[in-house]
C-alpha cells in the first residue's frame, strides 16, 4: 500500500540540535559574496513561512525565491516549536529563552557560513516576535566573527516590556509549550486575506496548521511569563526583557522596517514607523557618542543632525497586505526588493555618516 503521508521535512531542510536545543533550518544559496539574509520567524511559526516547500507549493509565493533572484542567499532558522499532530522538532525545549534563541541562531549562521564559504556579513530579517532577538543575536554573531550590517523588521516588535498585550487563553501543553486558543484562527484569517490578494491558495489550512504553525516556548513571547519544570508557567516580568536587552542601543545594528496596510494588523500598521524610528534614533545617538561627535565643527554638526533626522523618515516601507504581507508572490517579491533597497540605503547612510565623523 502506498504511504501518502507527507514527509515531515521539506526539501533542503536540516533538523539538528544546536547550542543544546532542537532547530530546523534551510539555506537557499545565491551569490556567496553578498551579505547573507538570515530570517527569524515570529510567534507560533517556524521559518517555513519564508520559504515554503509543502507539496504543491509555488516557490514564487515565498520570500526566499525573490531574495535569491536578487542575488541574496537566505538562511531561515526555526526556534524550537511544538507542532501537532506531526512532530517536526522534538518538543523538548519548553524552557527555551530569548538568550538561548540568539545564541542558537548565531551558531547556525556561523556554521552555514563556514560550510558554504559565505561572506561574514549578515542582514538579520525578523518577523513579528522575532524582533525580541536582535540584540542577543547581534552580540552572539559578533562573538563568532560575524557582522550584522542591518536589521530589517517585518511587522516586528522590539523587546520592550509591555510592548505586546498579553492575550487571553494561554494554556500549557503537556510538554510545557504555550498554546494560545485564539491565535490559529486570527492567523488563518490573515493567511486567507493573502490568498485573496494573490488569487489562489498559498498554503492550505490543514497544511498550515500541521506544517507551519505550532506552540511556542512561553519565554519567547514577551508576555511576562516563564516556564518552571515544577510550577509550569509563572509570572516573570523581567527575564524576557532582560534577555532581549533592547535598551542596549550600542549593540543594535542599523535598523530598517516594513509593515503591511491591513486593518487585520492594525497595531503594526499604526505603530511600527514610530516604534522603529525611536529605536533607530537612539541607536544612532549611542553610535555618535562612541565616535566623539562633540569635537565636530558647527558645519559638520549641522550635517550630522540633518542626516540623523532623515533616517526615521527613510527607513520604513509599507507593503500591501497584513501581518503576512510577505506571503504570496505579490508581497514576497516586493518585500525582497525592499530588503535589497534598504540594505543599499543603509550602506549609503553609514558611508555619509562616517565621512562626517572623520577628523
Amino acid at each position: 500500500m502506498t504511504d501518502n503521508t507527507p514527509p515531515l521535512l521539506y526539501a533542503g531542510e536540516h533538523l539538528d540540535t544546536v547550542a543544546g536545543f532542537p532547530t530546523l533550518y534551510t539555506f537557499s544559496p545565491a551569490n556567496r559574496d553578498n551579505s547573507l539574509i538570515v530570517f527569524i520567524p515570529g510567534g507560533g511559526h517556524n521559518a517555513r513561512i519564508s520559504y515554503g516547500g509543502h507539496p504543491g507549493s509555488r516557490r514564487e509565493d515565498f520570500l526566499a525565491h525573490w531574495l535569491n533572484e536578487l542575488g541574496y542567499g537566505l538562511l531561515a532558522i526555526s526556534y524550537p516549536l511544538q507542532s501537532q499532530p506531526d512532530e517536526i522538532m522534538a518538543a523538548t525545549a519548553p524552557e527555551f529563552r530569548i538568550r538561548d534563541w540568539g545564541l542558537q541562531a548565531a551558531e547556525v549562521t556561523k556554521m552555514v557560513i563556514e560550510r558554504h564559504g559565505l561572506s561574514p556579513k549578515v542582514v538579520l530579517v525578523a518577523w513579528s516576535m522575532g524582533g525580541w532577538v536582535v540584540v542577543p543575536y547581534t552580540q552572539a554573531a559578533k562573538a563568532r566573527g560575524l557582522t550584522v550590517e542591518l536589521f530589517v523588521g517585518l511587522s516586528a516588535t522590539p523587546g520592550l516590556a509591555g510592548s505586546r498585550p498579553t492575550p487571553p487563553g494561554i494554556k500549557m501543553t503537556s510538554e510545557g509549550y504555550a498554546a494560545l486558543d485564539r491565535m490559529s484562527k486570527l492567523f488563518l484569517d490573515q493567511v486567507h486575506e493573502q490568498n485573496r490578494l494573490n488569487s489562489h491558495v498559498i498554503i492550505p489550512d490543514d497544511v498550515y496548521l500541521r506544517g507551519y504553525y505550532g506552540r511556542t516556548p512561553v519565554g519567547l513571547l514577551g508576555f511576562g511569563l516563564s516556564y518552571s519544570p515544577e510550577r509550569g508557567f509563572v509570572e516573570d516580568r523581567y527575564t524576557s526583557t532582560d534577555d532581549a536587552d533592547a535598551y542596549n542601543f550600542r549593540q543594535w545594528p542599523l535598523i530598517s522596517a516594513s509593515h503591511g496596510d491591513s486593518i487585520l494588523d492594525g497595531r503594526h500598521v499604526l505603530a511600527d514607523k514610530a516604534t522603529w524610528g525611536f529605536m533607530q534614533v537612539h541607536q544612532l545617538v549611542r553610535t555618535l557618542e562612541g565616535r566623539g561627535y562633540r569635537s565636530l565643527s558647527p558645519e559638520r554638526w549641522e550635517e550630522v543632525v540633518r542626516l540623523v533626522h532623515s533616517r526615521p523618515e527613510n527607513m520604513c516601507r509599507q507593503i500591501h497586505g497584513n501581518h503576512f504581507f510577505f506571503l504570496g508572490e505579490q508581497g514576497a517579491r516586493e518585500t525582497a526588493a525592499a530588503i535589497a533597497e534598504q540594505l543599499r540605503e543603509a550602506r549609503i547612510f553609514m558611508s555619509a555618516l562616517d565621512s562626517l565623523l572623520v577628523s
